[in-house]
């Protein structure tokens, strides 16, 4: 038996912790540096790497990092893509892509709409509010945390609201879904489901 089919077999064979791996958009630090703050000995997190902006460039980049990074499933690997939507109807198609691709690769698509930082909102209010751009979300997170910028670490400030912002997640995707609305819809604003990866880093820090 060759050296590189045993190694191989090694490598499909360890044991090690499972990971948390994240994809986002490449130029983006907003996600990295709120849910860094997760990582720890017991929750194992990573970010995909690729510089893309897409949907489908972010994805086929995640694609990449689970084949090198050899992560599944079946060592209890979890896979999360991070989409914003921007209030951009030009990206449904992209979107439409995108989930496809992540069904393929068991990836679980997270949608923002119009950004990820609605999730901060949500730890000081419940809303329903839509939307015109994501840089008016931006604004409302200025008035609720004035030094706000978006490399700044707000896991600080907003770390004692965290389970008010999941119970306002999914009071929000609860009545997203009353209304009718396709979760994975550009017309589905506001919405955010990244609380799903704020519950999955928490289960795994216990």
């Amino acid at each position: 038996m060759g050296r590189l089919e045993v190694r191989k077999r090694n490598k499909n064979n360890r044991q090690r912790k499972s990971i948390v791996a994240i994809g986002c958009e490449g130029k983006n630090k907003t996600e990295k540096v709120y849910l860094k703050n997760y990582s720890s000995r017991e929750c194992i997190l990573k970010f995909s790497t690729g510089n893309s902006t897409d949907p489908v460039g972010m994805a086929k980049d995640l694609v990449r990092f689970i084949k090198k990074e050899d992560l599944s499933a079946k060592y209890g690997d979890k896979i999360f893509l991070l989409i914003d939507t921007d209030v951009n109807e030009n990206k449904q198609k992209q979107i439409d892509k995108t989930k496809q691709i992540c069904e393929k690769y068991d990836i679980e698509l997270i949608l923002s709409n119009p950004t990820f930082e609605l999730l901060y909102i949500l730890h000081f209010e419940y809303t329903t509010k839509i939307y015109q751009s994501s840089q008016e979300v931006k604004n409302i997170i200025k008035s609720k945390i004035h030094s706000y910028t978006e490399s700044m670490n707000v896991y600080p400030i907003l770390s004692s609201k965290t389970s008010i912002a999941i119970e306002n997640s999914k009071k929000l995707e609860r009545y997203q879904l009353k209304n009718g609305q396709d979760l994975y819809s550009e017309k589905c604003n506001p919405y955010t489901g990244a609380y799903k990866i704020l519950e999955e880093l928490i289960k795994r820090n216990q």
